[in-house]
């Protein structure tokens, strides 16, 4: 019997949760703050002088080494760009030229 009771409860209607509503909006404030967050100020922004020689010197490109210029020469005739070649070693596009006009 006790089996029956467990499966008939189970099935039976559950009685309706009644919401009560306020009615009174200042009541409702008080119940619940908003969720507002601040508005922070920006950090600011910080700017150092640096003191620059008048003249600057100029940058030298490293070489590429002689052992290397072969390799240099077939990454170009199988399709690279000299512009590519140049980037890749880190030199100026010059520096590539020179080694393809010296073969």
């Amino acid at each position: 019997m006790s089996a029956r009771q467990a499966a008939e409860a189970l099935f039976t209607p559950k009685p309706d949760v009644i919401e009560q509503r306020v009615s009174d909006p200042s009541q409702s404030a008080k119940a619940r703050k908003p969720r507002v967050l601040p508005i922070l100020r920006a950090a600011p922004i910080r700017r150092e002088t640096v003191n620059l020689p008048a003249t600057p010197q100029p940058a030298t490109a490293p070489d590429i080494p002689a052992k290397k210029a072969a390799r240099v020469r077939t990454l170009v005739k199988y399709g690279m760009t000299v512009s590519q070649v140049a980037e890749i070693y880190g030199v100026p596009v010059e520096a590539i030229e020179r080694i393809i006009q010296k073969a």
